[in-house]
């Protein structure tokens, strides 16, 4: 019977990490180059066998227990999540008129210089600093090929669909763009930033351009991620139910075996 109630019990548990995900996506629905996470699900089937260690005693008469313990197979057929993964498609573009904002079209991430080293992101909702440098609204310093990029002012800089920066006629520098061969060796950090995780030799030439005065809008679908929550909650509850008819049976079952006894 404890095998029974662990394959609705795990796909409750998984439910409620697929309902934790889908809500952050709505949350951040509209938020600035936002990217949604998708969950894929693995289904683990009973298989004892193949995986149990072999009970041989190492020499007659002396038998260790502990030769006999470790079973590794898998006797509950059970459900996990698989995976979760950031979808990198680009979200729709949005004009704001301001000289500091920028969006990046292509498959480029800006690099930023945090207080934990190089980061990476699409939110180009830029400011500049008392003394003219490109940061984040968080704070972060904007990288261009030379390092900061500083000497700006809001009525005066320019930033081409190359990337290159000028302030009035006098060129500063140009925007440090990034791309990655496999967006899946990114990690996902807050305040929309990403650290690569992979090697050196993942990292590609940019490509595409970068637009000012516009902003990416998230890449959210909102009727798909409240659809998916919906279905995700009925199956949650459908599980629910299932666990406790298995309890229910077993506290009954308990009972009988008493009155037997």
């Amino acid at each position: 019977m404890l095998k029974n109630i662990f394959a609705p019990l795990s796909g409750g548990m998984v439910q409620e990490r697929v309902l934790e995900i889908l809500a952050n996506n709505v949350a951040n629905m509209n938020t600035t180059a936002f990217k949604e996470e998708q969950v894929t699900f693995a289904a683990m089937e009973a298989n004892p066998w193949p995986a149990y260690s072999n009970p041989m005693p190492p020499a007659q008469f002396k038998l260790d227990m502990r030769d006999l313990y470790p079973l590794h197979g898998n006797e509950m057929g059970y459900v996990t999540l698989s995976n979760v993964e950031t979808s990198h498609v680009q979200g729709s573009l949005k004009r704001t008129g301001s000289n500091t904002d920028v969006a990046i079209q292509g498959n480029a991430f800006f690099s930023v210089n945090s207080p934990f080293g190089e980061r990476y992101t699409r939110d180009g909702s830029f400011s500049l600093t008392s003394d003219g440098t490109l940061v984040t609204k968080n704070g972060a310093t904007v990288m261009g090929e030379r390092g900061a990029i500083t000497g700006l002012s809001e009525g005066k800089m320019r930033i081409l669909p190359s990337g290159e920066i000028y302030e009035g006629e006098k060129f500063v520098d140009k925007l440090k763009t990034v791309a990655f061969s496999d967006q899946k060796l990114l990690q996902r950090l807050g305040d929309n930033l990403f650290v690569h995780d992979g090697p050196p030799e993942n990292t590609i030439a940019a490509s595409g351009e970068v637009t000012q005065g516009f902003l990416e809008g998230s890449n959210v679908n909102p009727m798909k991620n409240m659809t998916n929550m919906i279905i995700a909650h009925r199956t949650y509850e459908a599980l629910q139910k299932a666990v406790k008819s298995y309890d229910n049976t077993m506290q009954l079952s308990a009972q009988k075996v008493g009155e037997v006894s």
